[in-house]
């Protein structure tokens, strides 16, 4: 890239943006979105084609992560609310207390999924990558992603109502699932 390295780089626009990030999220704490512009950046240092300007490829970068950002909450939220019909209101220490233990059943029958399927869910459930993002990492196609994970959050269905798990403090999943072929 024209013989920018990514330290020139940082030091002529991460002020700029910071202020971008600042304005387009609404609050100041954008350090590690920053951070993630630049590694982005630097993964894709060698693909830039400089039909634009390195701040505007940056800016795009800023404000792709962002809508990322934005996107993977909801479907986070969507894979809760697939284990999940309703929730209790509860006041705000117990809510946390639960949520936290509710977290930590979720993550342990995460881990009890088979590897390709935990591999999905971790990368699109929970980090919040998308379907291409994940298939380059799993080395497989972005559908086959999506058909993985699709499966993937069923079979976690099946485990969490196997174990009688509970969430939303008044949802409780009991007796065995039905075996699925």
């Amino acid at each position: 890239m024209g013989g920018y390295s990514i330290e020139e780089l940082f030091q002529k626009y991460e002020q700029d943006i910071t202020s971008y990030l600042i304005y387009y999220t609404g609050s100041a704490d954008v350090e590690d979105l920053v951070q993630d512009t630049f590694l982005i950046a630097m993964r894709n240092l060698s693909n830039f084609r400089e039909n634009s300007h390195p701040k505007t490829w940056l800016i795009s970068i800023a404000r792709n992560i962002v809508i990322d950002k934005f996107r993977r909450r909801i479907l986070w939220r969507k894979i809760k609310n697939i284990l999940s019909t309703e929730q209790n209101t509860l006041d705000t220490v117990e809510m946390e207390i639960i949520k936290k233990q509710e977290n930590n059943q979720l993550y342990k029958a995460i881990y009890k999924l088979p590897t390709q399927y935990r591999e999905v869910v971790i990368l699109r459930g929970i980090m919040e990558l998308s379907a291409k993002e994940a298939s380059d990492i799993v080395k497989c196609s972005p559908n086959k992603v999506n058909v993985l994970y699709h499966r993937s959050l069923k079979k976690l269905r099946e485990i969490l109502k196997k174990e009688g798990y509970t969430y939303g403090g008044n949802q409780r999943y009991k007796g065995k699932s039905k075996k699925s072929s």
